[in-house]
């Protein structure tokens, strides 16, 4: 049971993803409304996706499932392949921060 209860824990951390995937497939064929204006299509996808990936990061949904989804992983490796904790650790780090600057640059538009 114990070894149970982490796995399901790391396929509700998904749930977050499959909502906004979701949420802009529905937006996509019923239209998105957003400040005055009517969208349909991919513009009502694209739209809906960011506005919802906004949201659950203000409420810290996303940041707190890829922490788990994180942590998962490099105890899993750590595990499976027997790999030193130093190695794991850096490169979650690496992940991490790399996740950090594409979110940056893609706020910023370049």
């Amino acid at each position: 049971m114990k070894k149970i209860i982490p796995k399901i824990i790391l396929i509700l951390s998904f749930a977050p993803y499959v909502f906004c995937l979701g949420y802009g497939i529905y937006s996509a064929i019923f239209g998105f409304g957003f400040l005055f204006s009517t969208s349909y299509g991919f513009d009502a996808f694209q739209s809906s996706i960011i506005i919802m990936t906004i949201l659950l990061c203000c409420y810290p949904v996303i940041p707190i499932c890829l922490i788990y989804q994180l942590v998962y992983l490099s105890v899993f490796i750590m595990k499976k392949y027997s790999v030193p904790k130093k190695t794991v650790l850096w490169l979650s780090s690496a992940f991490a921060l790399s996740l950090i600057i594409i979110a940056v640059l893609i706020y910023a538009n370049i």
